[in-house]
């Protein structure tokens, strides 16, 4: 029945609330600001860091107006965050011409990294099946590439009283983002770390890459890309820087 008491939204005005509450936040994130009841909390938890960005964008976006960039990233988008979600995953964040996601947040908790794993490869195999869509909206080159890192980091609700977010922070998150940056210098559209590839069946064809510098850290980062087995990257042109 609806709420009739002055002031107070009714059940469909808080149905309303929480459905348009998630598509701007995910629905798995609006889950869990609300069980957190708006409060500045977090949590450590191991869970596996994607971060995906969208080749050439300066370029495409300096030949074309700013509707079709955002027609054509919206198509690619739309089909990412079907791919996340169906693997459990959740689009944390959209970063302009990315975004980060997180897998292993909620209640299932178990084999984030190999999830994570097959989201990333399904995205590749979509942009694929995609070409005629993206053509359409003037990015027939459209290219991705992906980083994966898996870890501890801390999750929940950071900022202040007046604003918040709802998102991960920590070394796990920095490195992930190192390991995509890498996509571009090492000419491949999937890079997972050696923490990533500890969860992975030995028997998944990974290619070890040099070990790698990255800011922040005083070691060189163990990394690995995708055998050509698992991952044509013929069919889907060279990387672009």
């Amino acid at each position: 029945k609806e709420n009739l008491v002055p002031g107070y939204p009714s059940v469909r005005e808080k149905e309303h609330l929480q459905e348009t509450f998630g598509c701007h936040v995910g629905k798995e994130a609006a889950q869990q600001i609300l069980q957190q009841e708006n409060s500045l909390v977090g949590k450590e938890s191991e869970i596996s860091v994607m971060f995906v960005d969208v080749r050439n964008f300066t370029d495409h976006s300096s030949k074309h107006t700013p509707q079709e960039v955002v027609a054509a990233l919206n198509v690619f988008f739309t089909k990412a965050v079907e791919i996340i979600e169906d693997h459990d995953g959740m689009v944390n964040k959209f970063l302009g011409d990315g975004f980060m996601a997180l897998f292993g947040i909620g209640d299932d908790q178990g084999n984030h990294a190999a999830r994570a794993v097959d989201a990333g490869l399904a995205m590749l195999e979509c942009l694929k099946g995609a070409c005629d869509e993206l053509e359409q909206a003037g990015w027939c080159d459209f290219r991705i590439g992906i980083g994966l890192n898996t870890g501890p980091a801390i999750i929940g609700s950071i900022g202040s009283p007046k604003r918040q977010e709802y998102t991960a922070i920590g070394d796990t998150v920095n490195v992930a983002a190192r390991v995509e940056a890498l996509t571009k210098s090492l000419g491949h559209y999937f890079i997972i770390t050696e923490a990533t590839r500890k969860h992975l069946p030995e028997e998944m064809p990974l290619v070890p890459l040099p070990p790698q510098k990255v800011k922040g850290k005083t070691y060189h980062l163990k990394v690995f890309a995708f055998a050509a087995s698992v991952l044509d990257e013929s069919e889907v042109g060279e990387p672009a820087s």
